[in-house]
């Protein structure tokens, strides 16, 4: 009776153990079904490439959190089991499983995290070039409209204000030339007192100076065009750069001139190119203040170790050192300087092929002399060309 009891409490023990084995068996079976829909999910997802990166990196945390609690559990439940016991290899062989699936799983997340990189490296890196190429587009056409919209529509006075008022004529004995007023009001550095200020080209105020020795103590005549007058002052060369032909003189004057001119920015200078309108003015065989029209035809030009920018609009002697300007901004670009010339004998002089100092040299002087203050740069007015376009009421 006693061996039949015990042998039924065996019996009861065994189908505990095996009733609580089969529930682990199925805890981990559904655990392992769970793991397997969240990697479908995660695989569909990157196969869509859809969603939010911060969804799909929680997905995979949550994976990598299932598949580690599934090894905490198993290690448990190996701790509990007895050893060499049916159930103690089972677990361990699924432990061992886990373990494997958390390695390939952590390695593939890497693999993926490096080529999800690479797309939106690429990605990016394709919308950059496409937004350069979009800038620069845009920034032609604006400078298309620009150009268009000076053509259409020119204010003879605004023309005249901005581009020949500011324009002087240098004059000695023998010698006649150009140049540009650039600055007029208080100095600044000078304290605070009334100054005016003219860009010229050195080899004018030297051939004024060599042939006309009173002017280095005196000065030189400086012709001055005031809307309805003319006003003469003398003119004393202040600062000079011969090795890129610029000069800068000061005139004797305390009175505010009204006509400065507005010379391109320093960081816009860079944006000059061949075929730009521009317009070139000057003094030339001592006449008043004259415009010419063309292009900018070439930006390497180099001669004696500076490199000069060559304009197509017709110029003559007396025009150096006069200004050129930008025609659809009437920004100020350069310093006129030299002209071609054909033959030694007796020289053809070649008009439409003339050489001028960019500002960014100008600047580069300027700014080393401590004087680069007095370019101003003033902001440009866009014509409004829908405001052209509107009918006359």
């Amino acid at each position: 009776m006693k061996r039949t009891l015990v042998e039924v409490f065996c019996g009861l023990a065994a189908l505990v153990v095996m009733v609580s084995f089969h529930h682990q068996i199925a805890r981990l079976e559904v655990q392992q079904a769970d793991v397997s829909a969240l990697e479908q999910k995660l695989e569909a997802a990157v196969a869509q490439q859809q969603g939010d990166n911060e969804e799909l990196e929680a997905l995979r945390q949550q994976i990598l959190a299932h598949t580690e609690d599934r090894m905490q559990s198993l290690e448990r439940q190996l701790q509990i089991a007895a050893a060499g016991s049916d159930q103690a290899k089972v677990i361990a062989d699924e432990l061992e499983r886990a373990r494997r699936d958390v390695e390939t799983f952590r390695s593939q997340m890497s693999s993926d995290f490096a080529r999800t990189k690479a797309l939106v490296d690429a990605y990016i890196s394709e919308v950059r070039t496409k937004e350069r190429n979009a800038a620069m587009r845009i920034s032609e056409t604006q400078g298309q409209i620009a150009t268009l919209a000076s053509t259409i529509y020119q204010d003879k006075l605004e023309l005249t204000e901005s581009m020949l008022l500011p324009t002087v004529q240098l004059n000695g004995d023998d010698t006649v030339g150009s140049g540009t007023i650039v600055f007029s009001g208080k100095n600044r550095k000078n304290g605070n007192r009334v100054e005016s200020y003219v860009l010229t080209a050195y080899h004018v105020v030297r051939n004024i100076l060599a042939d006309t020795p009173r002017a280095r103590k005196a000065g030189f005549d400086v012709t001055v065009y005031l809307p309805g007058e003319r006003l003469i002052v003398k003119g004393r060369m202040v600062a000079s750069a011969p090795k890129i032909d610029a000069a800068l003189v000061r005139l004797d004057t305390d009175r505010v001139l009204p006509n400065v001119a507005n010379v391109l920015p320093r960081d816009e200078c860079s944006q000059v190119r061949v075929w730009d309108p521009v317009c070139a003015v000057g003094c030339p065989l001592g006449n008043d203040p004259v415009p010419s029209k063309g292009e900018v035809s070439s930006l390497k030009n180099v001669l004696n170790g500076t490199n000069y920018w060559m304009i197509n609009a017709p110029t003559y002697f007396g025009n150096s050192g006069g200004g050129i300007y930008r025609c659809d901004t009437h920004q100020l670009i350069g310093v006129f300087s030299k002209i071609y010339t054909h033959g030694k004998g007796q020289p053809i002089v070649v008009p439409h092929m003339g050489l001028c100092t960019p500002m960014s040299l100008v600047y580069e002087w300027l700014a080393e002399a401590g004087m680069d203050h007095l370019l101003q740069s003033e902001p440009i007015q866009r014509i409004d060309l829908s405001a052209l376009a509107a009918p006359a009421k």
